[in-house]
C-alpha cells in the first residue's frame, strides 16, 4: 500500500483567504451603507409661523402684507402691539413706531423701519418714489434662492422708503432706475433680519410667481430653515455660485435640496439629474441655520465619494459638489454639525 503526501499551496490558501477578506468587508460596508440610509429620516418642516404686529388694526400698510403673505401661503396673524405677547416664528413689523419687547430672531420689516434698534439691527430710510419695477440681484442669496438670476417684477410708481444702505447690508433686489435698494437682508450669526421696502398694493400682478416664491424662501431664511440653490458648469465656475452657472441648473434640469433629519445635528442634500446628458460639477450652496457655524461631510465611503465640501463662512453657508451626475442618477449626502454659536437672549426693548 503505498502512502500518498499531498501538497498544501499556501499562495492559494491566501489568494482565498484575500477574496473572503475582500468580500467580508464589501458586505459590511453594504450593511453599513444600508444602516447609513435609514437614518435618512427627513423633517418636513412647515412654512414658518407669522405674525403681522401694527400699532393701527385697521393700517392700509398692515392688511396689504396681510393678503400678500395669505398669497405666498404663510398664513400670517394680525396683532396690535398691545396685544403682542411673545414671538413665535417670524415677526412682522409694519409701523415704524411698532417694535415689541421681545422680538426673537426672525425679524422682518416691511416699509419705513424704526428709529433705533430692532433687535440687534439698526436701519434707517428716506422717503421717496418708487420705480415701475424691481430688479432683483443676480448674486446668490438665501432670499433668491431657485429664482432666475436678474428677474424683473413689474410695480406701479408710488412713495416708498428708501433705505440708507450700509456695507453690511445684503441687497436682494433695487429699483430699478433708481438702483435704491427695495429689498435687503442682515445676518448677525444669531439673529436675521429682511427689509422689504415696497407696498404690496402697488404690485402689478398680485400674483406674480416670481415675488411670491422669494418671500416663502426669505421667511423660511429667516426662520433658520436650511435653503439651498443648485449651479452646473466647469468646477471654477460653479464653485463661484454666479448667474450662469445656476441658469445652467435649471436649463439642464438639475433638481436639489437640502433637509433636516430626525438627528438635528444632521441635514440631507439631495442630487437628481432630470436632464438628458451627465452634469458637470453639480454643486448645491446651502444656507445654514443660524446658530450653525461649521459642518464636516457625514456618513460611509459610498455616500460620501466624489464628494467635496467647502465652507462659506462669511454667509453661514456651505456648499456641496460632485464631479459629474449621470442622467436619471440620484445622490443623497448628509451634513453633520460640528460647531455650533451660542445663541443670544431675546431681546428686549
Amino acid at each position: 500500500m503505498s502512502l500518498h503526501h499531498h501538497h498544501v499551496d499556501w499562495k492559494h490558501l491566501g489568494a482565498y483567504g484575500a477574496i473572503a477578506v475582500i468580500a467580508i468587508a464589501a458586505g459590511a460596508l453594504a450593511i453599513w451603507s444600508f444602516i447609513e440610509r435609514q437614518s435618512l429620516v427627513i423633517v418636513n418642516e412647515p412654512l414658518p409661523k407669522v405674525t403681522v404686529v401694527t400699532r393701527d388694526p385697521n393700517s392700509r400698510l398692515a392688511a396689504a402684507w396681510v393678503r400678500l403673505l395669505t398669497r405666498a401661503e404663510l398664513s400670517p396673524n394680525l396683532v396690535s402691539i398691545d396685544a403682542f405677547d411673545e414671538a413665535e416664528g417670524v415677526v412682522v413689523l409694519c409701523d415704524s413706531g411698532a417694535v415689541p419687547a421681545r422680538l426673537g430672531h426672525a425679524i422682518v420689516i416691511a416699509g419705513a423701519p424704526p428709529a433705533g434698534h430692532v433687535g440687534p439691527f439698526q436701519l434707517a430710510a428716506d422717503s421717496g418714489m418708487s420705480d415701475d419695477a424691481l430688479h432683483l440681484a443676480e448674486s446668490a442669496s438665501p432670499v433668491l434662492a431657485r429664482l432666475t438670476p436678474g428677474t424683473e417684477v413689474a410695480t406701479r410708481r408710488g412713495p416708498v422708503a428708501l433705505l440708507k444702505e450700509t456695507p453690511h447690508m445684503m441687497v436682494d433686489a433695487r429699483w430699478r432706475t433708481s438702483a435704491r435698494a427695495a429689498i435687503m437682508h442682515l445676518d448677525d450669526g444669531t439673529s436675521r433680519c429682511v427689509w422689504f421696502g415696497f407696498d404690496p398694493d402697488s404690485l402689478a400682478a398680485a400674483d406674480d410667481p416670481h415675488l411670491l416664491l422669494l418671500i416663502r424662501t426669505a421667511f423660511r431664511w429667516a426662520a433658520g430653515q436650511p435653503v439651498s440653490d443648485g449651479a452646473v458648469g466647469a468646477p471654477a465656475v460653479a464653485a463661484q455660485f454666479g448667474p450662469e452657472a445656476r441658469k445652467k441648473a435649471r436649463e439642464e434640469r438639475f433638481a436639489f435640496s437640502a433637509d433636516r433629519l430626525a438627528n438635528p445635528r444632521l441635514l440631507s442634500i439631495r442630487m437628481t439629474n432630470r436632464g438628458t446628458l451627465p452634469l458637470e460639477n453639480p454643486t448645491v450652496k446651502v444656507w445654514l441655520p443660524p446658530n450653525v457655524s461649521q459642518v464636516e461631510l457625514a456618513g460611509d465611503l459610498i455616500m460620501k465619494r466624489g464628494a467635496v465640501l467647502r465652507a462659506d463662512p462669511d454667509e453661514t453657508a456651505c456648499s456641496v459638489s460632485l464631479r459629474s451626475l449621470g442622467q436619471n442618477e440620484d445622490r443623497v449626502l448628509k451634513l453633520r454639525v460640528v460647531k455650533e454659536r451660542p445663541r443670544a437672549a431675546v431681546a428686549e426693548r
